[in-house]
């Protein structure tokens, strides 16, 4: 699964020596690269630097939403609105969350199938992923009277009015599940394919439009917190049409040979279920280990939980710039090993690692010595800042014991090793939890930063020990 062999392609392979450019029979244009020199690893940083920044523009526009949708929130006539509207997207944000391994998946298979040529795989991979995220979405829209009540009480005391008002956001939100799937899947089809801008312009298109949307049916239209989460639900399928108007722009050559014969294909969908299995263990304790974290400042004391939580916006932050990277990785190598090319997955990798590790360097000297201006600009709590100030070289270290276990996921994704991904994972997940266990007491709040730091830092470690072998030689 992790080594350069993929299935067999008929695609005329361009030369290795040397640099040239090539189109192959899917329409796609070829860079190769000098193999041993300077102008190879110059021309690679490039490419990376060119598939990355499209989508961190495209993550940095996401929190955009949530203060949107708050800032509405909070001028509705009911203060529980804010609460109702923060339930609302807990509950969606876990769920659909749950199925980004589709996003994952789909970005990997594509980005060998693409690599090796074959026009066949690519259709495959498209159309299974879209049957998995069809199927799963209109079961969340359906079963809706079931687990909608419960999901909005879960998170709250037990107020009646609040409860209705969750409950509300969320039968509309949960109408936008089919497209928010097929987003994972269309999204990972075209990064797949190295189509980032595309991704980048309808994502923040989409966001404009859900802003828009949630606005008009918010207060025009007299739907309250309603009218919030089924503008998202409608910007949801208005992107799922962009993507596709877009994708058949620059991919007719492949889509117009698509036919029912691609709609069914068993093999496929249980390599799908054999990935997923992987990356549904990862995505789990990955938001286990977060929601902890979270909990375990509130039973320290309010002002820890804030503090931590603006700090936590810094990580987020830093994880926007690392997971463009990581797509990139994933893009580069699956292309790589698809077309069976060790010498080229051989220069990715360090590419990818070295401008990863340039960004924490610069993440961690600005978050050790100018955390206050950012921080400023999240509270005016003269104690809440002081708290998070305390943490400051906690959090300044955060960069540079993450940046691996980003980078190295993108690897594995393109490479298709999500059993490393899980394994790795499930181990850190399980150090975080006894680091906390033996520190929490002598060192309060400090051995929770300890123990956050250790599960990053095993993380790491474990998918870069574990993901080089595969590649070494």
């Amino acid at each position: 699964m992790t080594s350069c062999s993929s299935s067999s392609s008929n695609t005329p392979r361009s030369s290795h020596r040397g640099s040239s450019t090539t189109i192959d029979s899917l329409g796609k244009t070829k860079n190769t690269y000098l193999i041993g020199g300077n102008q190879r690893q110059t021309t690679l940083t490039q490419k990376v630097w060119a598939l990355a920044l499209p989508n961190i523009l495209s993550n940095v526009t996401v929190p955009l939403l949530m203060l949107c949708d708050m800032a509405m929130a909070g001028r509705m006539a009911h203060s529980e609105s804010i609460a109702a509207v923060a339930i609302g997207a807990a509950v969606t944000h876990f769920v659909i969350g749950i199925w980004s391994l589709l996003r994952m998946g789909t970005t990997g298979f594509t980005a060998q199938a693409w690599g090796a040529g074959d026009a066949r795989a690519l259709l495959r991979q498209l159309s299974s992923g879209s049957i998995i995220a069809l199927s799963v979405g209109l079961l969340l829209v359906l079963l809706r009277p079931l687990y909608i009540a419960p999901a909005a009480n879960l998170l709250q005391d037990g107020s009646a009015s609040l409860s209705l008002e969750a409950q509300e956001y969320l039968s509309y939100s949960f109408l936008g599940a089919p497209a928010a799937l097929l987003l994972y899947v269309y999204n990972g089809w075209l990064i797949g394919v190295q189509r980032m801008k595309l991704v980048m312009s309808v994502s923040i298109g989409s966001n404009l439009a859900n802003i828009l949307f949630s606005y008009l049916l918010a207060f025009p239209l007299k739907m309250g917190v309603g009218g919030l989460a089924l503008g998202t639900a409608l910007a949801q399928y208005a992107a799922i049409i962009a993507l596709a108007l877009g994708a058949w722009h620059s991919h007719r050559r492949i889509l117009r040979l698509f036919s029912r014969k691609y709609l069914w294909h068993p093999p496929t969908l249980v390599r799908y279920f054999h990935v997923g299995k992987y990356l549904l263990i990862r995505t789990l304790t990955l938001q286990a280990v977060t929601l902890f974290f979270i909990h375990a400042g509130g039973m320290i004391g309010v002002t820890t939980l804030a503090a931590n939580s603006l700090l936590m916006q810094l990580f987020t932050l830093f994880s926007y710039f690392m997971d463009g990277i990581a797509y990139a990785a994933e893009a580069l190598v699956g292309e790589a090993i698809g077309a069976r090319d060790r010498d080229r997955l051989k220069q990715v990798i360090p590419t990818v690692l070295r401008v990863g590790l340039l960004l924490a360097s610069i993440g961690a000297v600005l978050y050790a010595f100018l955390p206050e201006p950012f921080l400023s600009l999240l509270t005016d709590k003269t104690d809440v800042l002081e708290r998070a100030l305390e943490f400051r070289y906690w959090m300044a270290l955060v960069p540079l014991v993450s940046f691996a276990a980003f980078l190295w996921d993108g690897i594995l994704v393109g490479a298709m090793d999500s059993r490393t991904m899980g394994m790795a994972m499930l181990v850190a997940g399980a150090t975080f939890f006894l680091v906390y266990a033996v520190t929490i007491h002598p060192l309060g709040a400090h051995g929770l930063w300890i123990a956050f730091l250790s599960y990053l830092t095993v993380r790491s470690t474990l998918v870069w020990l574990l993901g080089s072998r595969h590649y070494r030689g």
